[in-house]
């Protein structure tokens, strides 16, 4: 049963995992990573792809938020790159 699931934006694939790895995450499918805890984070990196992600998820951004970043209303994390 997969527990709780959050989204990493980062420009990369690369990038995304070197800062994923940096929080202790572990590595999880192609291109996901999943926290001690059981939360999972998938990986993102269009800015349309927000769009699509559920208004009550949090996004973790790799780096600052560009201004089009920024117009979607989501709960934003932000995560060293």
């Amino acid at each position: 049963m997969e527990g709780p699931v959050e989204y990493l934006f980062a420009a990369a694939i690369g990038e995304a995992d070197q800062a994923a790895r940096k929080q202790g995450w572990q590595p999880r499918g192609r291109a996901g990573w999943q926290k001690p805890d059981g939360t999972v984070f998938h990986f993102i990196s269009f800015i349309e792809q927000i769009a699509i992600v559920p208004k009550d998820a949090t996004v973790h951004l790799v780096g600052e938020a560009s201004l089009a970043l920024k117009r979607f209303k989501r709960r934003w994390a932000t995560i060293p790159a």
